[in-house]
């Protein structure tokens, strides 16, 4: 055989053997609970809904990319298929009730995103952590969920991650009776190109945080009476911050300017006064700074936004730092 139809030949099958061992490095997860510590490294794809069972941990490596296919609405990949209200989201979930410690590296960061060609919005449906504590997701980078991070009565923490293209980049939830309490950190995190930024609920600290360019909301503060949110910059939003039945609620501190609508917008179901002093609103004009503003002075069934004592120019320190 001619030497050149030789080291063409052997080219040809290093190329294909490269091939079959790039695809057999892909670790295929389908339904099912991972009732024991698991590691998982490389390459994943997700195939309906994962359970990490409680007292069990899953370890993500850094630098580790999770794809999730997109299943059938509630459909035989959802692990209760039978019962919808089992189900949080309607497409594959990582469902978190053991502990996840996803923990990447500045320079080698782990990536949770959909497997679909052309990509979008919900085509998985989120980590959803339910009754879980000590729970990491750091040096993250989320795409293309439901809602990416999503605690029920859990405690994560929340930092130097990536939110893009989802439906919501975080939410929380407290189930009634449920002995664990939430409280989700959200810090040093870039939350920005997704519907909706962060979903506000009691036991929620947000600080740090450069929350841009969403477009329903950057923060939505939701039945809440003990949330933080400090030294954000949230900017380029379609409403800045939006609020329904607070009672109570700390945002100070924030360069909150330039969102769409509005910087501040009490929804229909938000009566209570609300007093929201120290944080720049991109103006040191009061009447301009009202401009930007939905409460009581343009619906009377709305609650009153005291926004008094606002700083004169930007926060320093304020946003992703």
């Amino acid at each position: 055989m001619n030497k050149q139809i030789v080291f063409s030949f052997l080219l040809g099958l290093t190329a294909f053997c490269g091939i079959r061992s790039a695809v057999a490095a892909e670790t295929v997860v389908s339904k099912g609970v991972l009732d024991k510590d698991t590691t998982w490294s490389g390459e994943i794809l997700i195939k309906g809904d994962v359970e990490v069972a409680e007292k069990a941990t899953l370890t993500i490596t850094p630098g580790t990319t999770v794809r999730f296919a997109k299943v059938e609405p509630f459909g035989p990949d959802k692990l209760f298929p039978e019962k919808e209200k089992e189900n949080h989201f309607p497409r594959a979930e990582l469902f978190i009730k053991g502990k996840l410690l996803a923990q990447g590296e500045k320079d080698k960061k782990i990536t949770f995103t959909s497997s679909e060609q052309a990509p979008k919005p919900g085509d998985w449906g989120g980590i959803n952590f339910n009754t879980s504590v000590g729970n990491v997701v750091e040096n993250c980078i989320v795409m293309y969920a439901d809602t990416a991070v999503h605690g029920h009565s859990s405690k994560v923490t929340v930092a130097h991650n990536e939110f893009r293209h989802n439906g919501t980049a975080i939410g929380n939830k407290n189930l009634k009776d449920n002995p664990v309490k939430c409280e989700i950190t959200v810090k040093n995190n870039l939350i920005t190109e997704n519907g909706g930024g962060v979903i506000v609920g009691d036991g929620m600290v947000v600080e740090h945080n450069e929350i841009t360019k969403n477009q329903f909301f950057g923060i939505y503060g939701k039945n809440l009476a003990d949330g933080k949110v400090s030294f954000n910059t949230i900017s380029g939003n379609g409403k800045g911050v939006i609020l329904y039945a607070v009672k109570a609620m700390v945002l100070s501190d924030n360069n909150i300017t330039d969102n769409t609508d509005y910087n501040l917008s009490m929804l229909e179901g938000q009566t209570a006064d609300l007093a929201f002093p120290k944080n720049w609103w991109g103006t040191a004009d009061e009447k301009k700074i009202r401009v930007k503003v939905l409460d009581k002075a343009t619906e009377s069934t709305l609650g009153k936004a005291d926004l008094g004592n606002f700083y004169t120019s930007p926060v320093a320190g304020a946003g992703n730092i």
